[in-house]
Formats: structure tokens, C-alpha cells, sequence
């Protein structure tokens, strides 16, 4: 019988599981301000300058840094956020509805979530929004296990030096595993705009993932009865 209950809450957590994409969370993103990179007064515009390719394609002129951003869940809550870009080859649309997750793979998504692990809150002005913005434009578009700003598919080519030595020395730390994930990213996806990172989760988990949790607690408790038995 034992058995059977933990077999129950693995189906359970499988269909959970199974549910999550159809029941993903939405949010309306909006600027805060007249452009994504400054607050509602217009202040603190956290970004540079800077030019790259991807695959071939040449960008320039490009603004790297910190979007300030609104985040408004079905429910009506309203939360500002930052977050960056991880599409450089796409233009960001707003206002959008967006939805949380992503179709990156899971050595990228755990070199993201390594990044906001120990970059997000070293982020305080212009330089260090720069850094992190090319940090994670390296991480989202390099397949292999090089991260480096001067060659592979994503490069830079025209930065403020001390900005892409910053973002050099994080992405450094990440391929080595000095730096690893708290499992703490979320990223916001939807057509026709940038795909978005960011450290906080602007809405609720969705109702599959709060039976998710729960299958995982129910699992938990039944293996420790059937230890104690």
C-alpha cells in the first residue's frame, strides 16, 4: 500500500509537471519611463553605448544596460522591475504580454541563473549594467562552453573597456564553477520583442506549480514514513 501512495504522488507530480506550460504565467510588461532604460521621473539611466555581432549580423550603436520596467499580473498587481535583454538581435516592443519561462536549454539557463546568482546586485550604475547586459547577451547566444567576449558567435566589438573587462572577469568566473546558481532567475518571454532576464518573479507560481511543491512535500513525508516504518 505504501508503495502504491508513493507511486500515486510521483503521477501526481508528473501530471503537475505535465500541466506547467499550459498553465504558465502571464504578465503586461510596460517602461516605467519615456524610454526602458530611465524610471518615471526620467532618472537613472543605467546603460552605454555599445556594438556587436551575432552569427554574422552587426548591431551598432546599441543600448546595453538595465530596462526599468512594470510588471502588471492578471490579478491586477502591479510590481517595477529591472531586467535585461537576451535576444540582441531583436527590438523590445512594449507594451507586451509576456510569458514566465523559457525554451533555453539548462546549461544556459544554470549559466544565467549563476549570473544573477552573483552579478544582479552588483548592479548599480551605468558600468555594471553594461556589464551584466554582455554578460548575459554571451551566455543566451553561445552553445559551447567558451564565454568569451572576443570570438564565437556573440562578440563584441566596440564597449567601454572597463565595462567588458567587468562583464570578461564574471563570465570567467561562471565557465570555471567558482560561481554557480542559487537556482534564484526568471526569465520572461514573448513573440515579436526581447526576451527578458531578470531576479525576481513578478507574479505568483501558477496553480500547477503550487501542486508541484505540494506533490514534492507529499512525496517527501511518505519516504520518511516509510524510513520510519
Amino acid at each position: 500500500m505504501k508503495s502504491l501512495k508513493i507511486v500515486l504522488a510521483t503521477l501526481a507530480i508528473t501530471a503537475a509537471t505535465a500541466m506547467a506550460p499550459a498553465n504558465a504565467a502571464t504578465v503586461n510588461v510596460t517602461k516605467q519611463g519615456s524610454n526602458a532604460f530611465v524610471d518615471a521621473s526620467g532618472q537613472n539611466g543605467w546603460w552605454q553605448s555599445v556594438s556587436y555581432t551575432l552569427n554574422g549580423t552587426t548591431r551598432s550603436g546599441v543600448g546595453a544596460g538595465a530596462f526599468r520596467l512594470t510588471a502588471t499580473d492578471a490579478s491586477g498587481k502591479v510590481q517595477d522591475f529591472l531586467a535585461f535583454c537576451l535576444e540582441p538581435l531583436e527590438w523590445l516592443t512594449l507594451p507586451k504580454d509576456y510569458t514566465v519561462g523559457s525554451s533555453l536549454s539548462a546549461p544556459i539557463l544554470d549559466r544565467l541563473g549563476a549570473l544573477v546568482s552573483n552579478a544582479f546586485s552588483l548592479v548599480n550604475g551605468a558600468s555594471s549594467a553594461a556589464a551584466f547586459q554582455m554578460a548575459a547577451w554571451e551566455i543566451a547566444n553561445e552553445s559551447g562552453a567558451n564565454l568569451s567576449l572576443g570570438d564565437g558567435a556573440f562578440m563584441m566589438t566596440q564597449a567601454n573597456a572597463t565595462s567588458q573587462s567587468l562583464a570578461q572577469g564574471w563570465l570567467n568566473s561562471i565557465a570555471s564553477g567558482s560561481w554557480t546558481s542559487s537556482g534564484r532567475v526568471t526569465v520572461l518571454t514573448a513573440p515579436g520583442t526581447q526576451d527578458l532576464l531578470t531576479n525576481i518573479a513578478p507574479v505568483p507560481v501558477p496553480a500547477a506549480g503550487v501542486m508541484l511543491l505540494g506533490g514534492l512535500g507529499g512525496l517527501g513525508a511518505l519516504r520518511r514514513r516509510r524510513k520510519a516504518a
